[in-house]
């Protein structure tokens, strides 16, 4: 008797269900494009259930280390301030938008316009192991066009490209990463303000995997007038572990206020 196609698929989801555990670390390494070492962030994020706890190697001046909560299976953020012992709620999705956000906000003062939008993607097949887990490689490919117009200065048509490639595993859908979520999206700022081009770019990289990646490596290039200016986006999962997290640790901590502050600030 030949299994029907429900039933493959529900033997896979099982299968990928026995592979994900419940608990788990992994430690990461996120490199922005800048030009100093020290602007490499490392950090480690702790998962239980839909639970997230994400700190980094990060430090204020005064010894502080904000940290990230994420709740509700990674929809809803808390930026946590031990030193003050507050903390601001988030949705996630729209803090990893921030940027794009701020921009649109400023209204009359910035216009940026995002036109010639081309958006490809790719699956490359298997790729190296990361962090000890089997990886699917997959690419993600953008052009646009954007004009920019602020305070009566005009500067039109400057080109945009960027390739991403990412790095997953299909058993094992990592939960999200506030820090990546922000930066990759804050790589493309002009292009960003348009919420359409953030929104279909999500809606591609949501086709091409679920969770987040273990790797990524994003290449974004902008014309100008002394020729291509590329920053590169590097991040990396550098160990898995299974088990070994404290549920307590991924709860907001008894007596902290919530603060209406609204621009995030880690540091």
């Amino acid at each position: 008797m030949r299994p029907t196609l429900a039933t493959v698929l529900l033997l896979l989801a099982s299968a990928a269900a026995a592979q994900a555990p419940r608990a788990y670390s992994y430690e990461f390494r996120l490199d922005p494009g800048g030009k100093r070492g020290d602007d490499v962030v490392q950090g480690t994020v702790r998962v239980a259930g839909t639970r997230a706890r994400v700190d980094t190697d990060e430090r204020k001046s005064d010894g502080d280390r904000s940290y990230f909560l994420l709740a509700d299976g990674g929809r809803t953020l808390y930026v946590v301030h031990p030193g003050r012992r507050t903390y601001e709620q988030h949705d996630a999705d729209e803090f990893a938008h921030v940027v794009g956000t701020a921009m649109r906000a400023v209204g009359p003062v910035l216009k940026i316009s995002v036109r010639d939008v081309r958006l490809d993607t790719a699956r490359l097949g298997a790729g190296e192991r990361v962090a000890g887990r089997a990886t699917q490689r997959v690419q993600l490919r953008q052009r646009w066009t954007t004009s920019m117009r602020v305070l009566g200065f005009v500067k039109e048509d400057m080109g945009g490209s960027s390739v991403a490639e990412y790095w997953a595993d299909p058993s094992l859908p990592l939960m999200r990463n506030p820090l990546f979520d922000i930066v990759s999206t804050a790589l493309l700022a002009l292009a960003a303000a348009d919420a359409d081009f953030v929104g279909d770019a999500d809606a591609a990289r949501a086709q091409l995997f679920r969770g987040s990646p273990l790797r990524a490596d994003v290449r974004m290039t902008m014309s100008g007038e002394k020729g291509d200016d590329v920053t590169r986006l590097r991040y990396e999962v550098t160990k898995f572990t299974p088990g070994g997290v404290n549920d307590a640790d991924l709860l907001l901590p008894k007596g902290y206020r919530r603060s209406a502050e609204k621009p995030f600030r880690m540091q």
